[in-house]
């Protein structure tokens, strides 16, 4: 009888691997709402997106090092960056690319007439100069500028136009181009090598005006870790064609007064 008992057994007996026992454990069990909640988050997780180009192509492979390199998504400039902007916003909004563009200025130091355009693009750069220069609370500003301008009639004349971005200038943490001493690219101008050593102070003065126009020709110099470059303010071609002595006082300028 025990022998019967015991062949009963052994035929029984499913012979497996420890890792079909595994499987068949975690089958059985109920599906914990837990990790599918995680397996949920981590799917859904916002990507951080690269840089938009500005279409000089020193800057963008800076920035896209940059990126590479840090995961960190925008352009943050310190020194003196309002010469790269001027640079910057003229070759965005005319042709070929032929952009509107929102410029943030908490500083109140931008100075739209240094754009190099005719006044025809010029429209196209809409200057928010909030009553409140509040960098803390940048992301505010931003988010109601662009609301102004998405849901308000003071674009009518940019509907054709494809919206590149938003530039704040003098604050941190919201914009796809903010400036302030937390940048990292430095802007500084261009070194322009000093006179010769032993010069005396008569030849000094006789080649006074010789180097006042090379340090006016100097052109300025973006640095980082992730590399530099040396710019001009404006393209020589785009001052030859574009350029208007004539430039109307309104050029895209808004304040929270013209909501009134």
């Amino acid at each position: 009888m025990e022998t019967a008992t015991g062949s009963r057994l052994l035929g029984e007996v499913v012979e497996m691997s420890l890792e079909d026992v595994l499987r068949n454990i975690r089958s059985s069990l109920p599906p914990d709402p837990n990790c599918s909640s995680i397996r949920d988050q981590v799917q859904h997780q916002p990507q951080i997106l690269p840089n938009k180009l500005t279409y000089v192509s020193e800057l963008d492979d800076i920035t896209a090092v940059h990126f590479s390199a840090t995961k960190s998504a925008g352009l943050g400039i310190s020194g003196r960056h309002l010469p790269l902007l001027y640079r910057l916003i003229s070759n965005l909004i005319t042709p070929p690319h032929l952009y509107a563009i929102l410029v943030i200025d908490i500083e109140g130091r931008f100075d739209a007439t240094r754009l190099t355009c005719s006044p025809y693009h010029l429209q196209h750069a809409y200057i928010y100069r909030p009553a409140r220069s509040d960098s803390d609370n940048t992301r505010a500003l931003v988010a109601e500028a662009e609301g102004i301008l998405l849901y308000g009639s003071v674009t009518k004349a940019s509907a054709g136009r494809e919206w590149w971005g938003t530039i704040v200038v003098g604050g941190v943490g919201a914009g796809d181009i903010t400036t302030g001493w937390k940048g990292w690219l430095r802007v500084d101008r261009e070194n322009v090598r000093g006179f010769a050593p032993g010069i005396s102070a008569e030849e000094a003065l006789d080649q006074k005006r010789q180097r006042q126009d090379i340090v006016d020709a100097a052109g300025w110099v973006a640095t980082s870790q992730w590399g530099g470059f040396v710019f001009r303010e404006a393209d020589e071609k785009v001052l030859g064609v574009e350029a208007n002595p004539e430039q109307p006082l309104d050029v895209g300028e808004r304040d929270e007064s013209a909501r009134d």
